[in-house]
């Protein structure tokens, strides 16, 4: 939605104990239970977090036109459609006629024009209005103020961003120098082959934070652990909105997948060498989107709450087009073994969400591992804050 639009939701969060988790790592407490429990500060989020640069998915999901995506964010609805000069179109997923949604399937294609199945009101791929049944005698009836509402959009890296409150910055420097890994993993020239999804009942950064640590993984992830150590790789830092690291493949290990990493032949993404095969890079695009380069495939997982206690997430798997027109490939090791994981993690991020709803529950200490989790929680706390202040000053 348009800034101007935005929804006026209180943020009830204690900005006392938000400060704490600003702190350095070896003194900082993290978010507060209220941040993963109480509706209104998803409520909050959904306007002043996702209502800035989203990503929607892979570029090659509208790559050609007609083809588009559709996402829900909270109540709000985008429409990405791929347009007939290349450059994709995001719309607010509702006709103008009785606000009915226009597009109902997550992804798929138009010929020409996008249909409100409602009353039959129809829409070109660049917005316009194009059909309004029995509208003809209708006094002061402008068409071509009727057409879908835009919203903005941006592709970098791969990846489609749809900007609903309109004034973030340019993408570009929310990305910053993750662009870099992006285009060294020829993210924009991969093509899916495989695609889950899933429900998890836990807040969306319960899910973010957990992606952002091993510690767990001997004892959740035993086989993940079996290929790469829990305590190998190392924080990658740099500008943007972001935060991640890598993770080191054992000995003989050729990538992440059943196996032991060795069951599969697929080549390496072209143009990686040196530590690159041997590592995965793992980084959460600040608010919703987890991705994992591999040396052979990448591995996108974006977040989607409904509920401050329920998330759906998307995860897909991309290779290069050249791997996927081999007689002999087969994704399913990577799926296989990913789906297993993403199970296991949704498991204990499940026992999070209900161990966090106890009563006295007071935020927890972060460990000296946890670098990265504290990284996304810090761009959680400073959103929080600027918020907070703004209330502290109007009050006072």
């Amino acid at each position: 939605m348009r800034t101007s639009e935005r929804r006026t939701t209180t943020l009830n969060l204690d900005p006392e104990q938000v400060v704490e988790t600003l702190q350095p790592l070896e003194r900082a407490t993290m978010l507060p239970p209220a941040a993963f429990t109480d509706p209104s500060v998803l409520d909050w989020e959904l306007d002043n977090v996702f209502g800035g640069w989203v990503c929607a998915g892979h570029a090659s999901a509208i790559a050609e036109t007609g083809r588009f995506v559709m996402r829900e964010i909270g109540p709000d609805s985008v429409v990405v459609v791929g347009g007939e000069d290349g450059r994709p179109r995001a719309f607010l997923n509702v006709c103008r006629h009785r606000g009915a949604r226009v597009i109902t399937e997550a992804e798929g294609s138009v010929r020409r024009r996008l249909q409100c199945p409602y009353h039959a009101w129809s829409y070109g791929i660049d917005g316009e209005l194009k059909g309004a049944p029995h509208m003809d005698g209708v006094e002061d009836f402008d068409r071509t103020c009727y057409g879908l509402i835009p919203v903005r959009v941006a592709v970098a890296g791969g990846l489609v961003f749809v900007d609903l409150g309109g004034d973030a910055p340019p993408i570009s420097v929310h990305l910053g120098e993750l662009g870099g890994h992006l285009s060294r993993y020829r993210v924009e020239t991969l093509r899916r082959a495989g695609e889950r999804r899933y429900f998890v009942e836990a807040n969306w950064k319960s899910i973010a934070e957990n992606y952002s640590e091993c510690l767990h993984c001997p004892g959740v992830h035993p086989e993940l652990n079996e290929l790469s150590h829990y305590m190998s790789g190392e924080e990658v830092v740099g500008a943007g909105a972001w935060c991640g690291g890598s993770m080191t493949l054992r000995e003989d290990a050729r990538t992440m997948g059943t196996g032991d990493g060795r069951g599969s032949s697929r080549p390496p993404i072209e143009g990686l060498e040196g530590a690159d095969l041997t590592s995965v890079l793992y980084f959460v695009v600040f608010p919703n989107t987890l991705v994992s380069l591999h040396p052979d495939y990448v591995m996108v997982h974006t977040l989607w709450p409904s509920t401050e206690d329920r998330t759906e997430v998307h995860c897909e798997w991309f290779f290069e087009p050249r791997t996927i027109a081999r007689p002999d490939f087969d994704p399913d090791d990577a799926i296989a073994f990913w789906d297993q994981v993403n199970r296991e993690d949704w498991y204990v991020c499940e026992l999070t969400q209900k161990g966090v709803r106890t009563r006295g529950l007071t935020p927890g200490r972060y460990s000296a591992e946890e670098v990265d989790v504290h990284a996304f929680d810090v761009m959680v706390a400073e959103r929080y804050m600027e918020a907070l202040r703004e209330r502290a000053e109007v009050t006072a």
